[in-house]
């Protein structure tokens, strides 16, 4: 008797354990971390947010270093190349998910019609924002490492080594994405969470063509035909046509949304970085009125630039009190960061011009020039603009068209999406940029990519390797499959 009621014990307790383990199993292997209901108004904030990190979006210092807008101070190593890994995967991982989501919940017949997603906006304006932002990320990463992964990249778990597309394949899809967002997006609508653009649909729109446009202009060595329909396609839709259309992401006067630079000057105390000797040198040459605002005087009232990639024993002899700081509009906790500008629009409208694919050259090089003007509210913006453009030095030459152009591009673009800058200059040549007296990893010359971190050789290494044998070697020396020699 004593051992049965042992026995029928022991059966009790171990259905008492069997049924506390099942009661609750939905709820202890369910992850505390995973949105059940991801709203999708916030993962497009946040997807937008993300524009501004230096790790997820597109504002590390390379993009200010790379075109010599800056220079580092004393620490110079990045300045001389010698960091050559850039991590792609915060950008995976952050904006490019949240977008995917925002594309498969309103493409979902059940989750479509949820509150969380509704919410957003309707059905087209949020797949079309999404795809825009979606083109303008993987843009911005095929130029800076070429081939990535793209047609099976965003499929979570399914998925986790992804193959690398070919970057022909990847700025294929981009103007797919470009093109089909931007029919979405015109007959106007809805969107909620837009920190870009404020909700205004059309905007997003004009910026799609506009990024088409720019996509063109990259592979016009390679493929000239493509480039020239898919521009002109492109802006017969409608791209930017005024300072009011710009693409501005904007920093917020708090700890958590505040500008790197400001960081580091003001948060950090650090003030690594100047303007570079050749920015200051080139705006003197030119008489430009922007030099006092791009850069801060030295206490004497004169403008001394940062020399570019010095090794670090020779920097002794600089400091923040010598050479000139950025220029506080740039260095705000509340600074702007620039995307895609009307002066940009022109100056590009002017490179094709240039290629003969439309006619006038020089009204939209002067158009880039006065926008770029207007842009930073210039005091007696009309009359600095006629002073300057009188000069030999700036009036506009058919000549060397393209070297005039892509340099007044470049002075529009300070401190803005220098990775754009950086790509002028690699499928240009101009400005004509000296790497500094002791460059790192680059044979002398500047970088024409930046190499995938080293984790993907271990966790994707077969994609990873297949890429090094179709595009060459990981390194800095190696050019994208648009940046092709004259």
């Amino acid at each position: 008797m004593k051992q049965y009621i042992k026995h029928l014990g022991a059966c009790i307790i171990a259905a008492s354990l069997l049924s506390s383990c099942t009661k609750n199993f939905e709820t202890i292997n369910t992850s505390p971390n995973d949105a059940l209901t991801p709203n999708t108004t916030l993962l497009l904030s946040n997807a937008i947010r993300s524009i501004g990190s230096p790790t997820e979006g597109i504002s590390g210092f390379a993009k200010d270093l790379y075109p010599q807008y800056m220079a580092e101070i004393q620490y110079t190593s990045e300045s001389r190349f010698q960091n050559t890994i850039y991590n792609f995967y915060p950008i995976y991982n952050a904006p490019l998910q949240d977008l995917q989501t925002i594309i498969a919940l309103n493409n979902d017949p059940e989750a479509s019609t949820q509150a969380y997603v509704t919410d957003g906006g309707d059905k087209d304006s949020q797949i079309g924002v999404a795809r825009v932002l979606k083109a303008f990320y993987f843009m911005h990463m095929t130029d800076r490492w070429g081939m990535i992964p793209y047609t099976e990249a965003l499929q979570g778990r399914e998925n986790l080594t992804p193959a690398y597309d070919a970057q022909e394949a990847v700025y294929n899809g981009i103007f797919t994405e470009l093109t089909e967002a931007a029919q979405q997006l015109a007959e106007g609508g809805s969107i909620n969470g837009d920190i870009l653009f404020g909700g205004d649909v059309s905007l997003w729109a004009k910026w799609a063509n506009t990024l088409r446009m720019a996509a063109a202009l990259h592979i016009r060595k390679v493929n000239p035909s493509k480039a020239r329909t898919e521009f002109l396609a492109a802006y017969e839709a409608g791209a930017i046509t005024s300072n009011a259309d710009n693409a501005i992401f904007r920093y917020l006067n708090d700890a958590n949304n505040q500008s790197p630079l400001y960081n580091n000057y003001v948060v950090g105390a650090r003030v690594d970085y100047a303007v570079s000797e050749y920015m200051i040198e080139q705006l003197q040459a030119y008489n430009d009125p922007r030099l006092p605002i791009y850069a801060n005087p030295l206490q004497n009232g004169t403008y001394r630039g940062m020399p570019y990639g010095l090794i670090q024993g020779q920097t002794s002899a600089y400091n923040r009190e010598n050479v000139s700081l950025i220029g506080d509009r740039f260095t705000a906790q509340n600074a702007q960061l620039p995307l895609t500008t009307y002066a940009q629009t022109e100056f590009m409208l002017a490179e094709a011009a240039f290629l003969g694919w439309i006619t006038d050259a020089p009204t939209h090089y002067l158009n880039g020039i006065r926008a770029a003007f207007e842009q930073l509210e210039l005091p007696n913006a009309e009359t600095e603009y006629a002073s300057y453009v009188a000069q030999p030095l700036v009036a506009y030459s058919a000549t060397n068209g393209l070297e005039r152009i892509i340099t007044q591009k470049w002075f529009a673009n300070y401190m803005a999406n220098g990775y754009e800058s950086w790509t002028d200059w690699r499928r240009t040549g101009f400005p004509v940029l000296d790497p500094g007296p002791a460059p790192l990893n680059t044979n002398g010359g500047l970088p024409r990519r930046q190499a995938y971190t080293t984790e993907e050789a271990g966790r994707n290494g077969e994609s990873y390797r297949a890429a090094i044998s179709q595009q060459g070697a990981d390194a800095l020396t190696t050019r994208v499959w648009w940046d092709v020699e004259d």
